[in-house]
């Protein structure tokens, strides 16, 4: 009976691990929908470009989607190298971003599989919608620590709802502990020293506050890295 309970142990473990630390490739969007700062510094190349050609691309293997793959001139530069063209692709699944041969874009792009990769979560848009994302792009630079932000949703996702504010959030890690207060968007924002993190929210009666299951870092357990945005979604419901 013991060997049983300690094999049912390391199987939960590892469902866990594969859940929470697989490749952010699946066809829906993790949560928080990133910030314009968060995204900027988790992605690999940030630019403005026009779509100069489509190719339809069959799916590598028999659990990956097909998809699009575009090129474009690029016309500016915000992160990521200095090139006349670019080459990008986006998955036919949910969470594509499909592009229009002639426009101009502002886009986001994470390396995956030895592409360049498009998504329609967080804040790529057509370059005529993006003035404000492109002037806090222009400021934007790239920390010696590192950064998070989260946030609370009170209505479910997607999070379209009221938010309360004033929830104290307690992140612990490096022998430190850190302390934020969310504001009325529910959202909160720190900056630490890299390495590994935990954050919980205080009790604050009469709501239960806990990690939403596909929040992009794990609150429980997450890395916090030099440069780079942790991600972290709670989800608050009354007692």
């Amino acid at each position: 009976m013991a060997q049983t309970k300690i094999i049912l142990r390391q199987l939960i473990l590892l469902f866990v691990v594969a859940l929470f630390f697989a490749p952010r490739s699946a066809g829906f969007c993790y949560q928080p929908d990133p910030t314009i700062a968060c995204q900027f510094l988790n992605s690999d190349a940030v630019f403005v470009g026009t779509v100069v050609s489509a190719h339809k691309i069959p799916p590598p293997s028999e659990r990956e989607d097909d998809g699009w793959l575009y090129t474009l001139t690029v016309q500016e530069v915000f992160r990521g190298p200095q090139r006349a063209k670019v080459a990008v692709f986006t998955e036919n699944n949910t969470s594509r971003f499909p592009l229009d041969a002639g426009k101009q874009y502002l886009l986001f792009a994470s390396k995956f599989h030895g592409h360049l990769v498009i998504r329609g979560c967080g804040n790529s848009a057509l370059f005529s919608d993006s003035e404000m994302v492109i002037r806090e792009l222009r400021n934007l630079r790239v920390p010696d620590e590192a950064m998070i932000e989260g946030r609370i949703s009170f209505s479910g996702i997607p999070d379209d709802g009221t938010h309360v504010a004033g929830f104290r959030v307690v992140v612990r890690g490096q022998g430190k502990k850190y302390t934020a207060t969310s504001d009325e968007n529910g959202w909160f924002h720190l900056r630490v020293p890299p390495g590994e993190y935990s954050a919980e929210f205080e009790e604050n009666p009469p709501w239960k506050i806990t990690p939403y299951d596909l929040s992009f870092d794990w609150p429980m357990r997450f890395i916090a890295r030099k440069g780079h945005c942790s991600g972290l979604q709670f989800q608050a419901n009354p007692k």
